[in-house]
């Protein structure tokens, strides 16, 4: 996971961080304000609760007994469940708990001595399924009914409370009904207890609260994730521009490294990018300094020393024809040779001829023809004509000094081929042999400038190890690069790839 994070771009691996930051703190931040919307809405049912049973309860002891079971049925609602009874349903008072002795304070306060509370944990809060008349009542009004008070015999409870651990009652017929309809309309206990009458009664209830009450509506939960996408598509917006001068810095480098030439990165970029981008137009300009000097400095030298090897070679003319005489003219000449080779190799830093229109099978055919009147055969099957924008002298150049290299190395019984081909929009020029090859663990090795495999028979010949490096300068100038590989059986396959815009 760290390696695949690593290969990504700053960009992506940036607005990863930002949406795994903001999904943990969203959830997070959720479920906490969840609980606490929770806790506070449990504490609101409790209160309520206590407030409804004293005043209950002082209607109770102020009201004949035979109008016990009106009040009650009067008194109940959706949250709320009551109903007397000659014995509490609450066994045992849970009193421990500070909120607990602050409930008994206030009851006690009301006048009511005996008291019993059981508190419902939030996270495990039973469903509290709502009496038969109940359910009765509350469909009735939803149906559009009148407000038929049920029979007196209907009201007393069908199931006990919850928390108190009794068997719940078993309707039958339209008692399904309600049952589903207290499925759809399910409510959470959050408080049961009893409180004794001064008539020995206890008034017992029940009290919970609405379950989709607690819970986030859709609307809110979608302007919520709305936000948190809108914050990371800013985000990542804010970022993208941010890090544009770090994209403009890689695509001047990548200019400067084929082209060789200034491409000033503009300076308004972030303070801590600021001093990187001053420092890489400064460092273009060294460079191109550089070059142009050293340049200069091989120019200067080729003039001092043609000058001796001119006069060298006039003073070899006034010596009479022998061996001695030969083979000192031929030392002059590979001297002359090495000193234009490598003028032209340091020129090729500084001087790009222009692109022009160029009839690319009549290029190569010229060139074969002129080496087979050297003859040197090569192998050639002419493809159909077609143009292309190219350097034509660098391309000339470089093809030759692959034929070059293979004439070199091959061997003389080997057979030379050159092929050009248009692939999109680059020219692919491949030139090959079946001689000995070069081995592959010296591939980058022979690209190097005065480099040489054979430095006895090099010499010799007046190699000085600089045009497959001449050729590969060249093929980068122009977007391209030179590839080696093995020939298929034996040999060697150099190509070059030139970009055509």
């Amino acid at each position: 996971m760290g390696k695949w994070y690593q290969r990504q771009k700053l960009i992506h691996q940036i607005a990863l961080v930002i949406l795994v930051g903001f999904a943990i703190s969203f959830f997070l931040t959720l479920y906490l304000l969840s609980y606490d919307k929770s806790q506070r809405f449990h504490q609101l049912s409790i209160s309520g609760a206590l407030a409804r049973i004293v005043s209950v309860s002082e209607m109770l002891e102020k009201t004949p007994d035979n109008l016990h079971d009106s009040i009650l049925s009067a008194s109940r609602s959706s949250d709320l469940h009551l109903s007397l009874s000659r014995s509490p349903r609450i066994s045992a008072h849970d009193g421990t708990s500070p909120t607990a002795q602050r409930l008994l304070s206030q009851l006690h306060s009301s006048g009511i001595q005996q008291v019993r509370l059981s508190f419902v944990n939030q996270p495990q809060r039973p469903m509290m399924n709502l009496p038969y008349q109940q359910m009765q009542s509350m469909h009735q009004s939803m149906m559009g009914a009148n407000n038929i008070r049920p029979n007196r015999s209907s009201m007393m409870p069908r199931q006990s409370m919850m928390g108190a651990g009794s068997n719940r009652a078993e309707h039958k017929g339209s008692g399904n009904h309600y049952r589903r309809f207290a499925n759809a309309a399910a409510y959470s206990a959050t408080i049961n207890g009893s409180v004794q009458l001064s008539n020995g009664q206890w008034l017992n209830f029940s009290s919970g609260i609405e379950n989709k009450i607690t819970h986030w509506s859709t609307s809110v939960l979608i302007a919520l994730i709305t936000m948190m996408l809108i914050t990371v598509l800013l985000s990542l917006f804010i970022i993208h521009r941010a890090l544009k001068p770090i994209r403009e810095l890689g695509q001047a480098a990548q200019s400067f490294a084929k082209h060789k030439q200034v491409n000033e990165v503009s300076n308004n970029a972030p303070l801590d990018l600021a001093p990187t981008i001053s420092a890489f137009n400064n460092m273009q300009h060294q460079v191109t300094d550089y070059i142009a000097e050293r340049t200069k400095l091989l120019a200067a030298i080729s003039h001092d020393l043609r000058t001796p090897l001119t006069s060298l070679r006039l003073r070899l003319e006034f010596i009479e024809d022998s061996e001695d005489k030969q083979q000192m003219l031929t030392t002059l000449a590979t001297l002359e040779k090495m000193l234009t080779e490598t003028m032209r190799f340091a020129k090729n830093d500084t001087q790009k001829e222009a692109r022009q229109m160029t009839k690319i099978d009549s290029l190569l055919q010229t060139i074969v023809d002129e080496y087979d009147e050297k003859g040197i055969v090569i192998s050639y099957p002419k493809p159909a004509a077609f143009s292309a924008s190219i350097a034509p002298v660098n391309v000339r150049r470089m093809i030759e000094n692959l034929i070059n290299n293979a004439i070199q190395y091959a061997g003389n019984n080997a057979t030379i081929a050159l092929d050009a081909k248009k692939n999109h929009n680059q020219l692919i020029i491949c030139v090959s042999d079946d001689g000995i090859g070069i081995p592959e663990e010296k591939f980058d090795d022979v690209l190097k400038p005065f480099t040489r495999l054979n430095e006895a028979r090099d010499t010799q010949s007046s190699n000085i190890g600089l045009g497959l490096s001449i050729t590969q300068s060249l093929a980068s100038a122009y977007g391209g690069q030179l590839i080696l590989e093995p020939n298929e059986p034996h040999g060697l396959k150099a190509t070059i790839t030139i970009a055509l815009s």
